[in-house]
């Protein structure tokens, strides 16, 4: 359509929600995440978005990642996947991080903006 705004940088967007989960930022999260959405965590398992924003300071200080390997599938005008490896560091809930998780996202606009609604965390399998 005439006159919509380009597509945002996924990556960057994923980027922005990881850093606003491993700083405790709620109100990061919560600009990011849609209130509706869940995911399967590798830590929390089913859980819905606003109880992962709410039970987020059980990230221990020091808690970190890096991701890499991210490709963006476009799903349609107001839909996007992402996957990617993650690498993470540190506890949760006083139990370690799964070290390497491979994570897809769904994000999707509305009248709020771009947020993420979907999230999936396999772990690795141990070496």
């Amino acid at each position: 359509m005439c006159g919509e705004a380009p597509a945002p940088d996924f990556a960057d967007l994923e980027r922005r929600i990881l850093t606003a989960i491993f700083e405790r930022d709620k109100a990061g999260m919560a600009e990011l995440m849609h209130s509706g959405g869940y995911g399967f965590d590798a830590t929390m398992g089913l859980v819905g978005q606003r109880a992962l924003i709410d039970g987020i300071d059980a990230l221990a200080d020091g808690a970190g990642y890096a991701a890499d390997e991210i490709r963006v599938v476009p799903a349609g005008a107001d839909v996007t996947a992402l996957t990617y490896r993650l690498r993470q560091w540190g506890e949760f809930g006083g139990t370690p991080l799964p070290p390497v998780v491979f994570c897809s996202s769904v994000w999707r606009r509305d009248a709020a903006g771009w947020q993420a609604v979907f999230h999936h965390e396999t772990p690795a399998a141990p070496a």
